[in-house]
């Protein structure tokens, strides 16, 4: 319209989220860290994030890791970063539809620490604070050990537990009050990122973010990823100020989810369905007469259900005892 102004972009009716973590030294070289899946989210507010990619086909990661690695260099990136995409979801779910140049486009690079770093740091072993502050000091990637990107190792997920309370919408609200309890998940490849705890008072006028359960499997397969996941959410405790827990465990059992058959707009969809579920789990984990069937707490922490088909079958290699929550596994999910 000869307008210089205006410009038009393509529409994406269903649209994955997948940023790229970039790294860069003061020399101009530039390596990543892989990519990272971001696409359950709300509002545009990320709600789980998963490295790496699941299900992303090789040659599409290849293309997509590769235009972040060369805008990095034509501006000689220097620091820690991430580059962030949207993916046509019908074309990213089989590479083989259409060009694969044409399933991504590049939306914004944040140059900073990301809240989902977490996921990258237990799939690489990689330490991303201590590298974002040590690049800033003048530290060259080689002396970081970083000049070739360690292999992912199976998959992580982070979960954000946030307070507040869920509309049948899908829109929540912000919710403040004094935690009377707190008790985290642990065990190996369970980690949690928080400052809560019992007695503290959080305001809602703040962000909602109450704590970031992160869980690492070393088996490629989500749906293991996501069991562990859940399991680790039905050990949180949480009680005097309303969470989304019980929203995001509804999420972690949704089949599509399973499937990896998820958009941006996946949570806005299913939200009357996932709240319904969210409903039934915040009964089902309210105390009830003890019939002898189920386990019965007696204190602080997880309660082992012996009947649960996860303790008995699950094909998980778990870590060795004494090991770092940042260790590496022994598998490729590239």
């Amino acid at each position: 319209f000869g307008n210089g102004e205006l410009y038009v972009e393509r529409f994406l009716p269903r649209a994955r989220h997948v940023e790229v973590q970039i790294l860069g030294d003061r020399a101009g070289h530039v390596r990543h860290l892989w990519e990272r899946e971001c696409s359950l989210q709300r509002r545009q507010q990320k709600l789980v994030e998963i490295a790496p990619s699941p299900g992303l086909a090789p040659d599409l990661r290849e293309r997509l890791i590769a235009a972040a690695l060369r805008m990095a260099t034509e501006i000689r990136y220097d620091g820690l970063g991430t580059f962030e995409f949207l993916l046509d979801a019908n074309v990213a779910a089989d590479a083989r539809r259409g060009s694969v140049d044409e399933a991504f486009f590049f939306i914004e690079a944040n140059p900073r620490l990301q809240v989902e770093h977490t996921v990258t740091e237990e799939v690489t072993g990689v330490d991303l604070v201590q590298v974002q502050l040590r690049l800033a000091a003048g530290a060259s990637l080689a002396e970081l050990g970083l000049a070739d990107p360690p292999l992912p190792r199976g998959l992580a997920i982070q979960l954000r537990i946030n307070m507040e309370r869920m509309q049948a919408d899908g829109n929540a609200t912000p919710a403040g009050g004094t935690l009377s309890v707190f008790e985290p998940p642990s065990g190996p490849g369970i980690r949690i990122d928080t400052l809560a705890y019992d007695g503290y008072t959080m305001s809602p006028r703040f962000d909602s973010l109450l704590a970031k359960l992160v869980v690492r499997s070393s088996s490629c397969e989500l749906r293991d990823l996501l069991a562990r996941a859940a399991r680790a959410l039905g050990e949180l405790r949480i009680e005097g100020i309303s969470t989304n827990a019980a929203f995001l465990q509804a999420l972690l059992r949704h089949p599509a989810v399973a499937r990896n058959e998820v958009d941006t707009r996946f949570v806005e969809t299913h939200a009357a369905e996932l709240l319904a579920a969210a409903d039934g789990e915040r009964r089902s984990s309210e105390p009830a007469e003890n019939t002898g069937t189920s386990p019965r707490r007696t204190g602080p922490g997880a309660c082992i259900d012996p009947v649960d088909p996860l303790y008995k079958t699950s094909p998980l290699t778990l870590d060795q005892p004494g090991q770092s929550s940042l260790g590496i596994g022994s598998t490729n999910c590239r």
